[in-house]
């Protein structure tokens, strides 16, 4: 059809890293650079993955799930515990459901 697929690639990615440095130039305003910084992301990635990527209800579904178990263990066993339940979780829901709580 006349595009170029690495082209597009290409550009694609050169903005990714552009707007990702962007980002970065003022996060480093609000907040000072650890090795803990991107570790809220990453939690809501999981989310997004346990409930099924694409689908509203199940994101939603899955954001609320790993809320409560996050919650519940943080008050229950200690704030440290909460990433690893939250992963663990993400971890049962791919092994057992790949295609997300309300996937086919």
């Amino acid at each position: 059809m006349g595009v170029n697929p690495v082209r597009v690639k290409e550009r694609a990615f050169a903005i990714s890293i552009a707007t990702a440095g962007v980002a970065g130039a003022f996060l480093i305003v609000i907040q000072p650079v650890q090795p803990a910084i991107g570790r809220d992301s990453s939690a809501s990635c999981s989310r997004v993955r346990a409930g099924r990527h694409g689908l509203d209800l199940g994101t939603l579904l899955g954001a609320f799930v790993l809320g409560l178990a996050e919650s519940f263990t943080s008050t229950y066993f200690g704030p440290s515990w909460a990433p690893a339940v939250s992963f663990g979780l993400l971890l049962a829901t791919l092994a057992f459901r790949p295609s997300g709580l309300l996937g086919r």
